[in-house]
């Protein structure tokens, strides 16, 4: 069952994934200051009712964001025209190890690194091109696998399999008992085939700018 705690444990994840500050509870939701010129601030809810809508509210500029856990439709309902409904994602969860495997072509390497608290996979092809990659946190039991990226001209030959294995394998080795990430519409595809499974629909809406 999703609840504000989970979803701090993953905001957690993705605010060190990326280096900025924790989140802290406000108003009913969670806040991380992302400090972006295209994105300013996050507010997360669990829900779209009245603690987001008061949120809402009180925002008149853009790139502030408000996510929650609903489908777009249902934050579309709880919002005012002025706010623009941006692609949705999908919040996902795998509380044990991957259950699929492929193998690496000897055209790409892996290349492992820890960059502050994220440990950050990337397969590199032969001619030194990074053909995908993804980013890992752990935090009190908890493994948020963020960034899972392959380069469009290197699709569709098992690379974001390999990246999501080598990443499950130090979520293993660290002890995590749970596995969180948010997911594209074409990420979900690919994480329901390795074991994982939704978990809640995750949907976003901005201010656009002027």
């Amino acid at each position: 069952m999703v609840d504000l705690s989970l979803i701090e444990r993953w905001l957690t994840g993705w605010s060190l994934s990326r280096g900025l500050p924790l989140p802290f509870h406000q108003d009913g939701g969670l806040v991380v200051e992302v400090g972006k010129p295209d994105q300013l601030r996050r507010h997360v809810f669990l829900d779209a009712r009245q603690a987001l809508q008061a949120c809402a509210d009180r925002i008149q500029d853009p790139h502030i964001f408000l996510k929650a856990a609903v489908a777009p439709d249902v934050l579309r309902r709880a919002l005012p025209e002025r706010w623009r409904i941006e692609t949705p994602g999908h919040l996902m969860g795998c509380p044990a190890p991957m259950t699929s495997h492929v193998t690496l072509s000897p055209e790409y390497r892996l290349a492992v690194d820890v960059q502050k608290d994220a440990h950050v996979v990337r397969v590199i092809h032969a001619s030194d091109e990074q053909a995908a990659s993804g980013r890992l946190v752990v935090h009190g039991g908890c493994a948020i696998f963020d960034q899972i990226e392959t380069a469009e001209q290197h699709r569709r030959r098992g690379l974001g399999t390999v990246v999501m294995q080598a990443l499950d394998s130090i979520a293993i080795r660290a002890g995590a008992s749970e596995r969180l990430l948010v997911a594209t519409d074409n990420g979900r595809a690919l994480y329901s085939r390795l074991g994982w499974h939704m978990l809640a629909p995750w949907s976003t809406a901005v201010l656009p700018s002027p």
